[in-house]
């Protein structure tokens, strides 16, 4: 019984949202230590896996569509949603702009891991889209916002959570680590990312009401809505289940806390502008939630193998 709830992330990230908007801000959080859990996170959901040469080659067509996901569908639906804030609150569509313009985030290979999503695939599209970032996303800030996001920055996203974990993979072999202990670990990971990130940010959430309500509704379409419609779309055009999922995560989840981080290094003077990116991030985690706990009632995977409850 403990097992299996320890094994259940919807446990998790219900209990870190709820812990992370009690608690709220907890002084002064590292970066480094929100980078080791994303790390951590990254090197346990990609245990097991084994990467050759040729799987670029193998991967190529759903690799491109992977990066049409994130930086076509998301991108654009993104900005068309900003764009509604842009005569009322100019600010918070500077913030919408940082949003569209960051890759997808680093736990959309966890969400492929607990939906037998491509797991394999979503890790090389990850690292895909994260080096087209290095110049995608300056390329929508710079003529948007007249701002510019350092690249580097995304470099490093690159280095630690995609090169990084492959290395660390490779000794873990020898390890022979339980599933169950695997994805306990992997929850706890994104339990303390919660209480990290959105924690630290809870303020943001409980400001002004009707611009947070109006915010809401963005991201609920932009994850709620684009998420089961290209559901329903690729299961009626029998697109792979497994990779439909890697596709459906690319087009949703936002690397929201690289949003949040950068708007607060390029809007000193603005501190709405990060709204849409912390609201961004708990609508975000509660659909992965619904999705780990509905997805397979409508589209079911033809072999589960996961435990996640």
């Amino acid at each position: 019984m403990i097992l299996e709830s320890l094994s259940n992330i919807k446990i998790w990230i219900v209990s870190g949202v709820l812990l992370a908007l009690i608690i709220g801000p907890m002084g002064d959080v590292p970066p480094t230590l929100i980078t080791v859990v994303l790390m951590i996170q990254m090197i346990f959901s990609m245990e097991g896996l084994s990467f050759k040469i040729n799987d670029l080659k193998e991967e190529k067509k759903m690799i491109t569509t992977s990066v049409i996901a994130c930086f076509g569908i998301s991108t654009v639906v993104t900005l068309i949603i900003g764009s509604l804030f842009i005569s009322s609150y100019p600010d918070v569509w500077m913030g919408w702009v940082i949003l569209a313009a960051v890759p997808s985030a680093v736990s959309v290979v966890t969400m492929s891991l607990y939906l037998n999503g491509n797991v394999k695939m979503t890790v090389l599209s990850s690292a895909a889209i994260y080096l087209l970032a290095l110049i995608i996303t300056p390329l929508i800030t710079i003529p948007l916002i007249g701002e510019s996001v350092d690249s580097f920055k995304i470099l490093q996203y690159v280095i630690l959570f995609v090169a990084v974990p492959m290395i660390f993979t490779i000794p873990m072999k020898k390890l022979n680590i339980r599933k169950e202990a695997k994805y306990i670990v992997i929850n706890l990971m994104m339990f303390l990312l919660i209480i990290l990130s959105l924690g630290q940010n809870r303020d943001y959430v409980f400001g002004d009401p009707e611009l947070v309500f109006l915010i809401i509704l963005g991201c609920v379409f932009r994850t709620f809505g684009v998420g089961f419609i290209m559901m329903f779309f690729m299961k009626r055009s029998n697109v792979d289940r497994n990779n439909g999922m890697a596709y459906i995560s690319m087009a949703v989840w936002k690397n929201s806390g690289l949003a949040i981080t950068l708007c607060m290094v390029l809007f000193l003077d603005s501190s709405i502008a990060v709204i849409p990116c912390v609201i961004s991030l708990l609508i975000e985690l509660l659909w992965f939630t619904i999705m780990v706990g509905y997805t397979d009632r409508i589209w079911p995977a033809k072999k589960n193998n996961h435990i996640n409850g």
